[in-house]
This record gives C-alpha cells, sequence and structure tokens, in this order.
C-alpha cells in the first residue's frame, strides 16, 4: 500500500469510526474463526503425511462374505503379509504388521502405569514409517524379542529426562518377559491414525506350512510397501488370484467368500469405514466445518460491501471532486482497494490476538478433540497462510465498492446527497438476504443435531445403562475368583446385581464369519453372528427381556457350550416360527437354542440391530498354559443403587485392592463408555451451536451498521411522518418491515438446503429421530427476533427525535 493512501485509510478510520468498529469487528472475529477452524481442518486433511514414505505405504483392508452377508475389517489374517511379498514381489516390495491396540499395564521399579496403545509390530516398522529418533538405532531396535521401542512421553512418564535405553521395563504381554528399551523417538504427531506409546517385537507365531489354515482368521493391521504413486485398482487382480491360489478351496468348504483392497495411507483416517478399525475421522464434518468457515467469512465480507455502498452517499463529493481533477478510475479503484486490505489486514492482527487468547483460556481443544497451536516459529507456512487470508478477504470485500464507487458519475456524484441508486439497495438487499439465508441454515442444523443427540442419549437400547459400572477384570488369577467377588459384593445392600460379559455391551461385538445355523426347513444356512459372552444372570442384572425360553441356569452345566440365546433379529433372519430348539454351530461351540432376548443395541446406534447370539462363559482353564493366564480378559459389571455412589465406588476400590494388587484399580460408568461413541457427533454439535451464534452475531453487526445510515439517510421523510402524526411504533415498523420480509424470504430459501444437509448428516445413524418442520419455525422465528431487535435498537432513537430538528437537518 503507498503512503499517501495508507494515510487516506488512517484518515477514513478516525473520521468515520463507528464504521470502522463494526467493520473490524466483523472481520476481525470472521477471521478468528477461520482461523482456528483452519488449523483443525489442516490437521484432519494432513493425517499421516509426515511420514516419508506416505505415498508408498497402504494397508489390506478385507472383506468376508457368508451368505450374501458381508463384514468389512480393518484387521487382516496374520500371514497375509509375508505371503502376499512372497507371492507378488514385483508389486508388494515390504510390508509391516501391527497387532493391537492393548491396554496394557507396564512397571518400570515401583511405578505401573496403563497404556491404552501399546502394539506388537515387525521388526521392519521403522524403515517403513518413519520417526524422529531420540535414542536408539532404528535399524536394530526390535531385532531382539525382548527390545522395546517407546514414545518420548512414555519414557519421561517412567526416567525423567535421562537417557533410558538399555532400562527394563515389564508390561503385562504374553510371554511376560523383561523387556529392554532400545529406542526413543518423538511423540507421533496427533493427526497419525496410528499412534503408540510403546512397541514390542511381533514374533508371527504361525509357521509357513499352516498358513494357508489361518487366512480366514482376522488378527491384526497390516501395510504394504508398493511401488510410488501405485493405482490400488491395481490391486484388484492380486485380490483375485490371491484367493483362488490360497483361500478360494477352504471358502467353498464352508460357504465363504474373501476379498481385499488397499487404502493410500493418507486416506485411512478420512476415507475409512470399516469394522474393527482405529477411530477415524469423518469427511462429511470435514465438509461441514469448511462450509461453516466459509459461511462466516462471507457473512463478514458481505457486511463490509454493504456498509461501503451505503457509506457511498458520504463519499460522493469526494469521489466527484477526484475525477474532476483526473484522478483516473483505476486509480479511485486501487484507493478504495488499498483501503479495503488495510481494513482486513489490521483485523488479520486482531483475530491472531483473539485466537491466542481462545486457545490458552477456553476449551476449545477439548471442543475440537485435539490440541490446536498457531505457532508460527515452528512452522512460518502459517504465516504466508495468514496473510494470504488477510488480502484475499480485504480485496473479496472491497472490489465491489471500489467498481462501484468509481464508476460514479462527476456531475451524480457533486450533485447528490444519497449515493446509491436503485441498484445498489438491490445489492444490498440480496446480500442482507443472503446472510439471513445462512444464519437460518445453521441453526436448524444445530436444532436437528440437539434433537438427535437427545434421542441418542434418551433411546432404550433394550438393557440398562445407567447405575452400572464396568471393570476389566485382568488374568485368569483374578478371573477364577468370580464367584468369591460377586458373593462378596452381593453381602452389600448398595449392590443390587453382578455379572461378566466379554466385552463392553452397548460398543462393540466380535463376529464369526463361518457359522452354519439351522433354517426352518432344517436345512443348516452359512451365516455371520456377531456373539456376546456372558455369566449366567447376564440378562437379569442389565433389565433385558425374554421373548420366549428361558435364561442360562447356573446349576445347568449342559448351559455352557451347548446352548445359546439368539436375539429376535437372528430369528427373523433364519425365518424360524420356532426358534427354541434350533441348532447352531458356532465355530467349535455347537448346540441349541434355549431362549429369544428381545432386540438390544449391542453396537452404537449408527449400525442397525443385527443377528447375534448370547453364550455362557466355560470357567474351565485347566488346559491354559501358564504363560497365556496373564492375557485373559473379562468384564465385570455392578449394578450399583442409584445414592451414596461415591461410598460404593470407595467399597468396589477397598475390594479390588484385596481381589487383585498387581493392578491399579480403575472403573468406568457404563453410559459414559456408551456416550464416547457420540462424542465426535456432540463436538460437532456443540461447535456449530457457537458458530451458529457468531454467525447471527455478525449479521447483526451488519444490520445496525445499515439501519444506522438508512435512518440517517431518511431523517426528513421520518420528520415529516412525525409531523404528519405518526407514532414511534409506526417508525420503527417502516423501517423493519424490509428487513423482517428479507428474513421471510430467506428462512424459505434456508429450509431447503438445511433439509438437505441435515437429511445428509442424519443417514450416519441407523436410529434417528425425523426432520421436524418446527425447527425450520424456530430458527426463522429466532432470526426474526434477532433482526427486529437489532433495528429496533437503532431506529429507536429517531422515532423519539423532534420532528423539527430532523425536518430542518440536511
Amino acid at each position: 500500500m503507498a503512503n499517501s493512501e495508507f494515510k487516506a485509510a488512517l484518515r477514513t478510520f478516525y473520521r468515520e469510526r463507528s464504521y470502522a468498529l463494526i467493520n473490524l469487528s466483523g472481520l476481525s472475529l470472521a477471521i478468528a474463526c477461520c482461523i482456528i477452524l483452519g488449523l483443525y481442518l489442516r490437521s484432519e486433511l494432513t493425517y499421516d503425511k509426515h511420514f516419508a514414505r506416505h505415498r508408498e505405504i497402504f494397508r489390506v483392508v478385507g472383506g468376508y462374505t457368508t451368505s450374501g452377508n458381508s463384514v468389512m475389517c480393518a484387521v487382516t489374517p496374520i500371514p497375509l503379509g509375508p505371503m502376499l511379498k512372497e507371492s507378488y514381489p514385483e508389486e508388494v516390495r515390504d510390508y509391516v504388521r501391527f497387532l493391537g491396540p492393548s491396554q496394557v499395564l507396564i512397571r518400570s521399579g515401583e511405578k505401573a502405569i496403563y497404556w491404552d496403545d501399546v502394539y506388537q509390530a515387525d521388526p521392519n516398522v521403522f524403515e517403513i514409517f518413519s520417526h524422529r529418533i531420540l535414542y536408539g538405532d532404528p535399524k536394530t531396535a526390535l531385532r531382539d524379542p525382548s527390545s522395546a521401542a517407546v514414545s518420548e512421553t512414555f519414557a519421561k512418564r517412567y526416567f525423567g529426562d535421562a537417557n533410558p535405553i538399555g532400562k527394563t521395563i515389564h508390561a503385562e504381554l504374553t510371554p511376560e518377559i523383561p523387556r529392554k528399551i532400545t529406542l526413543v523417538f518423538r511423540d507421533l504427531p496427533e493427526n497419525t491414525h496410528l499412534k503408540y506409546s510403546a512397541l514390542f517385537r511381533f514374533d508371527d507365531p504361525i509357521p509357513p506350512a499352516g498358513r494357508r489354515q489361518m487366512l480366514y482368521n482376522i488378527g491384526l493391521f497390516t501395510y504394504l510397501v508398493m511401488p510410488e504413486n501405485y493405482n490400488v485398482n491395481g490391486f484388484k487382480a492380486i485380490s483375485r488370484s490371491f484367493f483362488a491360489r490360497y483361500m478360494e478351496d477352504f471358502g467353498k468348504a464352508i460357504g465363504q467368500t474373501w476379498t481385499s483392497w488397499l487404502q493410500p495411507l493418507a486416506d485411512i483416517h478420512l476415507h475409512s469405514d470399516v469394522s474393527y478399525d482405529r477411530p477415524t475421522g469423518n469427511l462429511y464434518y470435514v465438509y461441514g466445518l469448511s462450509a461453516v468457515a466459509l459461511v462466516i467469512l462471507l457473512m463478514a465480507c458481505i457486511n463490509y460491501v454493504n456498509l461501503a455502498i451505503a457509506r457511498a452517499s458520504k463519499r460522493a463529493k469526494e469521489i466527484g471532486m477526484r475525477k474532476v481533477l483526473g484522478v483516473p478510475k483505476l486509480g479511485l479503484m486501487s484507493r478504495f482497494l488499498a483501503e479495503s486490505v488495510f481494513f482486513s489486514l489490521v483485523a488479520m492482527g486482531i483475530g491472531v490476538a483473539v485466537v491466542e487468547l481462545a486457545l490458552k483460556l477456553t476449551p476449545i481443544n477439548t471442543l475440537f478433540g485435539k490440541p490446536l497451536a498457531l505457532d508460527v516459529k515452528s512452522e512460518p507456512t502459517l504465516l504466508v497462510w495468514m496473510l494470504g487470508l488477510g488480502l484475499l478477504v480485504g480485496l473479496l470485500s472491497g472490489i465491489y465498492p471500489a467498481i462501484y464507487m468509481s464508476s460514479m458519475s462527476p456531475l451524480t456524484a457533486l450533485g447528490s446527497s444519497r449515493g446509491g441508486g436503485r441498484g445498489s439497495f438491490r445489492l444490498r438487499e440480496l446480500l442482507v438476504l443472503t446472510q439471513f439465508t445462512l444464519s437460518v441454515i445453521v441453526i436448524t442444523c444445530t436444532i436437528h443435531m440437539a434433537l438427535q443427540m437427545r434421542y441418542v442419549s434418551e433411546k432404550f437400547l433394550g438393557f440398562e445403562k445407567q447405575d452400572r459400572v464396568v471393570i476389566d477384570l485382568r488374568g485368569l488369577d483374578v478371573i477364577e475368583k468370580y464367584p468369591v467377588i460377586k458373593s462378596e459384593l452381593m453381602n452389600d445392600s448398595r449392590i443390587l446385581g453382578v455379572t461378566a460379559s466379554g466385552g463392553v455391551i452397548g460398543t462393540e461385538v466380535p463376529s464369526i464369519v463361518h457359522s452354519e445355523v439351522e433354517g426352518e426347513a432344517g436345512a443348516p444356512g452359512k451365516i455371520i453372528l456377531g456373539n456376546i459372552q456372558v455369566a449366567d444372570d447376564f440378562l437379569q442384572v442389565m433389565g433385558m427381556s425374554l421373548v420366549s425360553g428361558r435364561s442360562f441356569e447356573k446349576r445347568l452345566l449342559t448351559d455352557v457350550g451347548t446352548s445359546f440365546i439368539v436375539n429376535e433379529t437372528m430369528a427373523k433372519n433364519r425365518g424360524w416360527k420356532e426358534p427354541l430348539g434350533k441348532r447352531i454351530q458356532m465355530g467349535g461351540l455347537g448346540g441349541r437354542v434355549i431362549g429369544v432376548v428381545k432386540d438390544f443395541h449391542a453396537r452404537s446406534l449408527h449400525s442397525p440391530v443385527e443377528p447375534l447370539v448370547l453364550f455362557r462363559f466355560d470357567d474351565n482353564f485347566e488346559n491354559v498354559p501358564p504363560a497365556s493366564r496373564g492375557a485373559y480378559r473379562r468384564t465385570l459389571i455392578v449394578h450399583i443403587a442409584g445414592k451414596e455412589v461415591p461410598q460404593t465406588l470407595r467399597l468396589l476400590q477397598d475390594k479390588f485392592a484385596v481381589y487383585d494388587p498387581k493392578h491399579p484399580f480403575e472403573y468406568e460408568f457404563l453410559g459414559d463408555a456408551i456416550g464416547r461413541l457420540y462424542w465426535s457427533e456432540e463436538r460437532l454439535m456443540k461447535m456449530t451451536g457457537i458458530f451458529s451464534g457468531i454467525c447471527i452475531f455478525i449479521s447483526c453487526l451488519g444490520l445496525f451498521g445499515l439501519a444506522a445510515f438508512a435512518t440517517e439517510q431518511r431523517n426528513k421523510e421520518i420528520g415529516i411522518r412525525k409531523v404528519l402524526g405518526a407514532t414511534a411504533s409506526q417508525i420503527i415498523m417502516m423501517l423493519a418491515r424490509k428487513t423482517l420480509w428479507l428474513v421471510l424470504a430467506g428462512s424459505a430459501a434456508a429450509a431447503v438446503v438445511a433439509y438437505y444437509a441435515i437429511d445428509k448428516w442424519l443417514s450416519a445413524f441407523a436410529y434417528r429421530v425425523g426432520i421436524h418442520p418446527l425447527a425450520f419455525v424456530v430458527s426463522a422465528a429466532l432470526v426474526i427476533a434477532v433482526a427486529f431487535i437489532t433495528v429496533v435498537l437503532q431506529s429507536y432513537k429517531a422515532a423519539q427525535s423532534n420532528p423539527a430538528v430532523m425536518i430542518r437537518y440536511e
């Protein structure tokens, strides 16, 4: 910006402070929102791109199909990686496998800490995935079976700032051997889809001769190194060839087919929708938040355009004089553009300060579910990006006003006291209409999100989740004490029930892909079955209802391994008119149906209820090798009374200090565990709510400014109307009428867009609320009320003014 233009912009800023304040407030707030959303979106869109070889790394995912039912899995058979490399060496350059994640108690000295992100990996992991190494040699880090590679945070938790190479840790993994730290790496960046704090060596338990038999059992994540810029469609031929060569014969015997495909490493986070995966992002959320950022920025730009055009009447004589003195149109345009860029850059500075304060003083990182930081020193590209945004906003905001004002003829400009003609008023109306349309869209979407999340939290899942505490039982030494634990806990009146299951009900259930179930006509059919192992009184403690038959009986030892309870969907799927007595062969278990339980949601409400069987635990552990005893897990579910909850939790803690002195006591309420499934939707709803409020605020800033200019321009008319008997309320309605019509028109247009957007979001849920017409009415009414109040606040002063003074005004 030239020095003269800079001084002119400063004079304008000083001379019209209210105008400048409105524009700076809107622009700086919009820019701050864009920076925050930009930091989040940048993180989401750059997942795993920090790995040097990310263009060569692909994850294998597979799908098993039985009788037309398919399950798509992120985890693959253990021998798949080595078999693909041996069979197709020209395409498959290398592979690495990750087994996990596991929650593992790791001890060093007197410190014992649970880690949720512990994996076992092939020794070549550091050759394929690049890490920033602090200590140790990545080429030999996992060469020894007793070695361990750990993150910087892990090392500091146990050893402080000292070099931990050579230190010994003890992890509850099979086999439980002392492990020596051989490598310390920097913590993986937040935007990494598979993060780990500790890596142990994975030793393939399957000999080459037994690999083919294991190809229908899934177990771990497999990553392949392919030629750079490899076309993933080319892997289809490899998948078909591999299936025909190694799996088809056995697949025909069990009535199953298999297929696989590749996911580019950088696409996994936003483009993966398969079972047994790590938490992933949602591409629609990226689209939605990108749209929110653009909407907020657009609203601020609209404010600038509207106010600049409205101000044309005040600057008409200045424009006319400059044209008479020979200033060319291009010179005037550059002056007005320089002014808008100046405003934008000042707003950028204010916006950056707002972002820094928000990141430090508000729980915004919790809202986004990841730490955000505006670190210009370590990432100078952020500074370039922000300056580019400031320039772009300045140009977008200023281009039309610059063209409009520089196109005014000298005679019109010098002779007009009003400036802006009919065309400018039409444009302003269109821009205000756009603002209110966008506001109604955002509010309507927020209301429907809130309705859906309330539906999710209140919907009965087919079992009781309130007042149920879940506790992990770790290792057979504790699991074998289950009868004693249950008996002693039930002696306390605050404990209403105790049971156990193979996992946390309502979150995820395993599937057995090769099962045979008797049909209505008697012939068995292949089916993919979800299954849950439970204790004998599971249904009673969880408040589940039987439709027919009976529950498991503790006194009936024959219930173990030979009796099944199925859900209603299972019975409907097989066409059973009388389910009791139907035969099921599931893996190594075979038996008959003894009961039908009313359908319940074993997974989140994103998924429909699927065929499911429940079967009793087999508590015979005589043949379990001593080295494997620590690997067993079971979930204890304790139904507590709703009163004296802290005292009851202390009771459980004291009891488990005796039952399981090796492990720190950890618990979770079942409702909280299920609630975690919807964290991303909850965060999106809260973010959308906050930004919808910002949208309305920015719209009202512009409307307030426009109302001020409109009132000022219509002073004479208002004075004459008052002389002729118009009341203050009539004056206010006259000034607000057009705004109200614009909001109504915007609401009608918003309904179409909002309907499509919310329908798309709700489609992610198998069980959802309908789209409520009342939500559109409420959104429109809210925006109308806010707009009306904004105009009234500005118009009231004029409506109360002395008409004699107003008529004399020129």
